[in-house]
């Protein structure tokens, strides 16, 4: 529900984001180029196809999953309000679930639940019930509430979306009293399903799953190739703040690469970036553990969150072998489809595990080697 509330309101839900991902997601951040920032306000919550075969009346680029033609609306208030269009989506999904004559008991008005009041500070003397109206007043509301947050977030983007979307549910001096997502039950899990939302139902530049397709081999011109052919970075190595994950989880050992798409059911294959010898597995994470084979330095890697395996303790694999199929096995609940993927040192045993002093920033790496991901 837009607009005067403690904490509660919505007509609808989803599921899990980022990190994700879901995932992830994020937005403009001060001192941040627009394109790059851009780029990655949707890495995070980018999973779901914005090209649908056959469907002739399809605007080019607009939401998929946006019903009634409005998904020009839907990223013109994306932008206003400087989040990803597909949080915006999901958010306006689970307010109202696309009903133009939505109302709740406490009297919130229209696809974007508006309370008269907000409306009569936002809806520039339209109609609430209109969603050509009420989407665009919904992103100068967000614009509003992510300016009165900004100062909190700083320059964690991932996290200005995720207060963005407290503020509209508990409200902005919620957030700044408690200097982040307050602790509300309600206002935490509002937040999540939103974020859970925009990962696995709406999207605007991504492409389609590959649905169990063989990987069509292409290795790229990198020394290396990347490790999920056509996925996207959704998480980076160090602290982090994504909802849902123990303290210890927020100290990310690794980089996280996601099919988009994927959801939570098998994703992409995994591959390996350059030829390795299989060492060993973690099952409870679903992880193959791998050393370099070759010259040196002889990283160390680990890939995880495997659904399955393709290859046994012993097994050497040349670049763009497939090592097994992108998942969601995690010893952390239910959590999106991506790999987890880890580098270590050269003087790591063979057989290594997280925290265990030898994990390194996989980006770097990855881009010296013409391996980062593309998108």
């Amino acid at each position: 529900m837009a607009g005067g509330k403690a904490i509660g309101c919505g007509i609808a839900a989803l599921t899990l984001a980022p990190i994700g991902a879901v995932v992830a997601m994020t937005m403009l951040v001060a001192g941040i180029a627009e394109d790059e920032e851009a780029n990655q306000l949707e890495r995070a919550s980018c999973t779901v196809s914005a090209d649908t075969p056959g469907d002739a009346g399809a605007t080019p680029g607009a939401l998929q999953a946006v019903p009634n033609g409005w998904g020009p609306l839907v990223d013109a208030a994306a932008k206003e309000a400087g989040l990803p269009a597909s949080v915006v989506a999901a958010q306006l999904n689970q307010e109202s679930g696309w009903n133009e004559n939505a109302t709740s008991p406490v009297g919130a008005q229209g696809v974007a639940q508006f309370m008269p009041a907000t409306w009569a500070s936002y809806g520039n003397g339209g109609d609430p019930f209109s969603a050509k109206d009420a989407i665009p007043a919904y992103g100068r509301y967000m614009a509003a509430l992510k300016g009165e947050v900004q100062s909190i977030a700083g320059s964690d983007a991932n996290l200005l979306v995720q207060l963005t979307l407290a503020a509209y549910n508990a409200g902005p001096g919620a957030v700044q009293q408690y200097k982040g997502i307050p602790p509300y039950q309600e206002t935490q899990k509002y937040v999540s399903s939103i974020l859970d939302s925009a990962q696995g139902g709406f999207s605007m530049d991504c492409k389609a799953p590959t649905g169990g397709k063989p990987w069509d081999g292409d290795l790229g011109d990198g020394e290396w190739t990347t490790p999920l052919p056509g996925g996207v970075f959704t998480s980076g190595y160090g602290k982090r703040n994504v909802i849902g994950l123990p303290a210890w989880a927020q100290d990310h050992v690794g980089v996280d690469i996601s099919s988009p798409g994927a959801g939570f059911g098998n994703g992409g294959p995994v591959v390996a970036p350059t030829d390795l010898r299989v060492t060993g597995f973690n099952d409870k994470d679903g992880c193959v553990i791998a050393k370099e084979d070759g010259d040196d330095p002889d990283f160390g890697f680990a890939f995880c969150h495997l659904n399955a395996y393709s290859v046994k303790v012993g097994d050497k694999l040349e670049r763009g072998d497939i090592v097994g199929t992108e998942g969601n096995k995690a010893d952390l609940g239910s959590v999106p489809t991506h790999l987890h993927f880890e580098i270590y040192t050269p003087e790591a045993p063979d057989v290594t595990f997280p925290y265990e002093g030898f994990n390194i920033d996989p980006e770097p790496i990855l881009k010296e080697k013409g391996a980062w991901p593309s998108s």
